[in-house]
């Protein structure tokens, strides 16, 4: 079980949540799983924190919202406190991550039929309406 646990940390940064879930697919009689990933967190090989850094840097290089990343981060059992001090890091980014993405689907003015599409789109992608209309205004 731990070598099949040091396969899945070699290939990307997991949860601690997500880590015991991945490990209790494949072994659902085993009774240790939770002592398991206590140890590698013990050991610094599995953190939220690091997960938390990495899955916000992922979805920022994919143009995602502030909201749809904190749920997805809550739906991936890490704890609010982390999540907020991720969501920190990229405070002041959010509507210039908008404007780009807004940017690179259509370059130029929009025409209201346009703006009422993209702000849909951008609402979508987890912004925030404030940072959807002003994206759109801009």
């Amino acid at each position: 079980m731990r070598a099949f646990a040091y396969r899945l940390l070699g290939r990307r940064e997991y949860s601690l949540v997500e880590l015991g879930n991945r490990l209790r697919l494949k072994w659902p009689e085993a009774e240790d799983v939770g002592i398991l990933v206590g140890q590698l967190a013990e050991e610094n090989l599995v953190s939220d924190q690091r997960y938390a850094e990495a899955y916000m840097r992922s979805r920022v290089q994919r143009h995602q919202g502030p909201l749809k990343i904190r749920a997805a981060m809550k739906g991936k059992g890490v704890p609010d406190s982390i999540i907020a001090t991720a969501m920190q890091a990229e405070a002041g980014k959010w509507l210039d991550l908008a404007r780009k993405w807004l940017q690179r689907q259509h370059p130029g003015q929009l025409s209201f039929k346009n703006k009422q599409k993209y702000y849909r789109r951008l609402v979508s992608r987890g912004f925030t309406h404030d940072q959807a209309m002003d994206a759109c205004r801009d």
